[in-house]
């Protein structure tokens, strides 16, 4: 409560102007003033915070955005790779696993290993139904790696010694991936032929390098230099 200043009479805030004598009430025009600034204030802040939510609205839609797609991606790897096993499990049944497996065993059986391992290559690659015969694969692999390097050297003078370096590398790494694959749990199946790919390998490079059975019986525990070491002094010999 005020008292109008010309009069005395008593006013509210509410009064503009005194309803006795009319005089202006300065208190109620301060108070009006003053409500508009915070309604102006009021209205400002309203704007910056819609604004300020729209702004992250904005963000969070492109944030949803990003995410769906990359859920989006991960479906269709997830999609793909099923089809190709979808389409590998159709194929199976058009083939038969056992007529596949018999025509690798005939190969193994006539110690024919370079067509072996083509014919691995062939089926491998779409199904997973030969894993007893992987140990046989790669070690028959490896034996032709070093059949093919050896046969660079020996009759085509390619790089002459550094091929023999080659030669002598496969080797060491034919070693190195029989010895570990004796180690494992292997089917009587796996062992018989990984045993006969040996005796190939050991046949040959004896014949070939003119390895002794002493050489052969050391040539595990040596490095790819030393063992050109020793194959270059055997070569060297029998020229």
């Amino acid at each position: 409560m005020v008292n109008c200043k010309n009069c005395g009479a008593p006013l509210t805030l509410d009064d503009a102007v005194c309803p006795h004598c009319g005089t202006p009430n300065p208190e109620a025009q301060e108070h009006l003033r003053k409500l508009a600034q915070l309604d102006k204030d009021y209205k400002k802040t309203k704007k910056e915070v819609y604004q300020e939510v729209n702004k992250t609205k904005k963000g969070y839609n492109l944030l949803v955005i990003i995410v769906m797609l990359l859920l989006a991606n991960i479906f269709f790897f997830v999609l793909h790779a099923a089809s190709y096993d979808i389409a590998d499990s159709i194929n199976a049944q058009k083939l038969d696993l056992d007529e596949i497996k018999s025509n690798m065993n005939v190969y193994l059986d006539n110690k024919e290993y370079t067509k072996f391992v083509l014919y691995y290559d062939r089926y491998e690659t779409r199904y997973r139904d030969f894993e007893e015969y992987y140990p046989v694969y790669y070690a028959a692999y490896n034996y032709e790696s070093v059949i093919k390097s050896l046969s660079n050297y020996l009759y085509e003078k390619d790089s002459y010694t550094d091929q023999l370096v080659r030669t002598c590398q496969y080797i060491t790494d034919y070693e190195d991936d029989y010895s570990r694959q004796l180690k494992r749990d292997l089917s009587d199946f796996t062992k018989k032929h990984l045993l006969a790919v040996n005796e190939e390998f050991e046949l040959y490079i004896k014949t070939y390098l003119k390895l002794t059975d002493e050489d052969i019986a050391t040539i595990k525990d040596l490095s790819s230099s030393q063992l050109l070491v020793l194959v270059s002094g055997r070569l060297n010999n029998e020229e």
